[in-house]
């Protein structure tokens, strides 16, 4: 993955950043040989199989599967873009930064972007200097103290006020800022209409896990009718919605100061998020909007293992929680379903009960497959034959995508016990059967396990690979191949940590990287050799298909003898236990 870096730049680059030293600023290593071991920060362990090669500039977890180099791992810890990562190190290493070369408007573009980021940490600065105004800000002030926000939670969330709708963007203009600056920020609505979009709001800045201020919130406070209880900013060139989680920042710093919970409490809004907070719970975090995409839900995956969704007590609260239940279980979370009283969000619950009687409703939540059986028994009258049948159909629908088979039965008697049948009459649908739906070919199949094995050999430098005896077209997954053209064009001087500058599939790269080959020397040449093969007869036996498709599709029999003597000789290459460069 270069994305306009020369794969040179990004090879220096690592070579001048320590990659122990900085994963060690995050992860506890203790070194085990010439490697470093401890807990992987991707997921929760108790026993460290978290490995970073120093030599080779790379780390991998052989509990999760999680690899890369350095650039790779700033851009998973920290929730980043490759670029943005690429910039972090560069500075740390005191290594200027080239033009990206895959957009020639590259440099014109970081430079607005650096223009536009300043002015959203001058707005920032701003809102909250009048929120702290001995005068100015004494009524918002009041207001918040009344929802047991304090002058704590105005520090730690940076909260601010805009007075009215003019004193902003004249504060901006006077610090050098266009007009045009303004509206590509969200800051005002056009350049014809100069006044602050949040204007007379209590302001909450929307910090990335970079911790810049890329978009506000407003909240009226005076008790203002006919408008909008909340306002916030569209997308713009710096936020998007569908990327942002409310909160991940100052969890992140938590966690980095040795404070915090290994969980992570998922709620609608960030004023939610700053009620709790305001009570001692500063592990929750929002979208910015009911709709959790499928980035965010991996985002949030790389935070923590353990996931409370803790959405508002009434009907849109409860059809939003359905709605994400399955993107967070597909991320691979673990997934417990928080249910507050009728028409209660977060904020008001904490409140209320303060936080012992809302760390207790965490207690109560219920795993997402049981809240989602317990809403299909809400809706059933199980009293009635009727009732019972659909409360069965609508719960095996639950439960087909489950991929556990212990998991699944225990399910399955669950519903057969409510609906009154047996588990032998409650039938998966057939149209979304398990095995179906989430069996991973790829990591299933022998010939990818081969390729992954042969090309770990020849990034490692084994003494007994030759790559010339291997044929590029003997891999049948492009990024295979791909890889392989790296390896045969370094040759075995090649430091396989910095394979990740050259192929874009980062995730297959650490794949390969894993692999782990038990035995002695011949033992792991008789793998790698029996591997080979694997490759090589796979080649032919698609090679075959081709040709027996072509085959079929022939009328000029010249033609036709020609394609059959070249499916006998492939045949006698199948059966054939030599290898060499005719293969």
């Amino acid at each position: 993955m270069s994305q306009g870096f020369t794969p040179e730049f990004l090879e220096e680059l690592k070579y001048k950043s320590d990659i122990v030293q900085v994963i060690s600023s995050y992860v506890p290593l203790v070194r085990k040989g010439g490697k470093y071991f401890g807990n992987c920060p991707f997921h929760h362990e108790k026993t460290g199989s978290f490995c970073v090669n120093q030599q080779e500039g790379y780390y991998h977890c052989f509990g999760c599967g999680a690899s890369g180099d350095l650039i790779r791992f700033v851009m998973e810890i920290e929730s980043i873009s490759f670029y943005d990562a690429v910039k972090y190190l560069a500075d740390k290493a005191g290594l200027p930064l080239p033009e990206v070369k895959m957009d020639p408007d590259f440099a014109k573009k970081k430079e607005r972007r650096e223009v536009l980021k300043q002015l959203m940490r001058d707005a920032a600065a701003y809102y909250h200097a009048n929120l702290m105004h001995p005068e100015r800000g004494s009524a918002a002030r009041e207001y918040l103290l009344s929802r047991g926000l304090g002058e704590d939670v105005w520090k730690r969330y940076g909260l601010g006020l805009s007075l009215d709708f003019d004193s902003l963007p004249a504060y901006l203009r006077r610090k050098g800022y266009s007009l045009k600056d303004l509206v590509e920020c969200g800051m005002i609505p056009a350049e014809n209409h100069p006044s602050d979009s949040f204007g007379g709001r209590v302001i909450v800045p929307i910090i990335n896990s970079m911790g810049e201020v890329v978009a506000f919130g407003g909240r009226i406070y005076r008790g203002e009718k006919d408008v909008a209880k909340y306002k916030n900013s569209t997308n713009t060139l710096l936020f998007d919605k569908s990327r942002t989680l409310y909160g991940l920042n100052y969890v992140k710093r938590d966690r980095k100061e040795g404070r915090g919970s290994d969980f992570l409490i998922l709620v609608e809004g960030y004023m939610d998020v700053i009620a709790l907070g305001a009570t001692g719970v500063t592990n929750a975090v929002a979208g910015m909007g009911t709709a959790l995409t499928e980035g965010q839900a991996r985002e949030l995956g790389r935070m923590t293992s353990r996931l409370y969704v803790c959405y508002d007590g009434d009907g849109a609260g409860q059809k939003a929680t359905v709605k994400n239940l399955d993107v967070l279980l597909a991320a691979g979370l673990d997934v417990k379903v928080v249910t507050l009283d009728e028409g209660m969000d977060p904020d008001e619950t904490v409140r209320a009960v303060g936080k012992e009687g809302f760390l207790k409703k965490l207690d109560e939540a219920l795993p997402a497959i049981e809240y989602k059986l317990k809403l299909c028994e809400d809706a059933c009258d199980l009293r009635s034959l009727t009732g019972r049948a659909k409360y069965a159909q609508l719960a095996m629908r639950v439960i087909a995508p489950i991929s556990d088979p212990a998991q699944r039965a225990v399910y399955r008697d669950m519903v057969a016990s409510k609906s009154k049948l047996s588990p032998e009459q409650l039938e998966l649908p057939e149209t979304v059967r398990p095995e179906e739906r989430q069996m991973e070919p790829e990591r299933a199949s022998k010939v990818t396990r081969a390729a992954r094995i042969v090309l770990n050999r020849l990034l490692a430098g084994a003494e007994y690979c030759d790559a010339g005896q291997i044929r590029r077209e003997w891999f049948a997954y492009s990024q295979h191949a791909k890889i392989f053209d790296v390896a045969l064009e370094k040759g075995k001087a090649f430091n396989a940590g910095t394979a990740y500058s050259y192929v874009d599939d980062d995730k297959e790269l650490g794949r390969i990287l894993g692999v782990s080959i038990e035995g002695d020397a011949a033992t792991e040449k008789r793998i790698y050799t029996d591997c080979l093969f694997t490759l090589a007869n796979d080649y032919i036996s698609r090679r075959l298909d081709e040709l027996k498709l072509r085959y079929a599709s022939l009328t000029d029999p010249e033609e036709k003898k020609m394609v059959v003597q070249e499916i006998l000789e492939m045949q006698k290459k199948l059966k054939s236990k030599i290898l060499s460069d005719k293969y």
